[in-house]
């Protein structure tokens, strides 16, 4: 027979999986509510057993500012922590576009922004390659960022740019990048262009 005890944490482990599924499916009000069911620190700390992705790195992903805010300030979250590509709160804020989610990041936890993943990748890489536009000017306009740094595979943030009209336009007519990049592998960014059928990018 299952004691009391059992049965309790049976239930928190239980809210604790809900409190999961609303993040990765991104259902703001669900979350907000579990989580403040949720009594075990470790159960909101812990990390995704099949790629160490957090709550923290989803909360970034949807945008959700005070939520991030909550995990790093109320339920000691590491705002530094990878997910098992190298990936950190900044490459997710990047995917989805959140500038809110990034300056926060940034300026109050006080988080590298030149950071690169296991491949090399930084931020605006990951910015470029997700068409996050926004995010894209708030780093070049007010971070340190580099413009012309390659990842491991030599590609610039204009070949992970290379599916997105608008981005390419933008970082070689604002940013002055070099269309004419070639990669550690001799691909240009109409290589790139090519392989993500981009006839936009290509054309232009």
């Amino acid at each position: 027979m299952e004691s009391l005890e059992d049965s309790v944490d049976s239930l928190e482990h239980e809210r604790g999986d809900q409190c999961w599924d609303a993040f990765t499916y991104k259902d703001h009000d669900e979350a907000v509510r579990l989580l403040l069911l949720v009594e075990e620190p470790n159960l909101v700390k812990r990390t995704y057993y099949c790629d160490n992705t957090s709550l923290l790195h989803l909360s970034s992903r949807n945008g959700w500012l005070e939520i991030t805010k909550d995990l790093i300030t109320k339920y000691h979250c590491d705002p530094q922590e990878k997910d098992s590509v190298g990936w950190t709160c900044l490459h997710y804020a990047a995917v989805g576009n959140h500038v809110d989610v990034m300056q926060y990041i940034i300026n109050e936890c006080y988080c590298d922004p030149m950071v690169t993943d296991v491949f090399g990748d930084t931020i605006l890489h990951i910015a470029a390659g997700s068409r996050s536009l926004d995010v894209m000017k708030y780093l070049i306009n007010h971070q340190v960022s580099n413009l012309i740094a390659t990842n491991r595979c030599g590609e610039s943030i204009l070949h992970y740019a290379a599916e997105h009209i608008d981005i390419v336009k933008y970082l070689i007519n604002n940013c002055n990048c070099d269309p004419v990049a070639i990669s550690s592998n001799k691909r240009t960014i109409l290589h790139s262009a090519a392989g993500k059928n981009s006839p936009d990018v290509i054309n232009y």
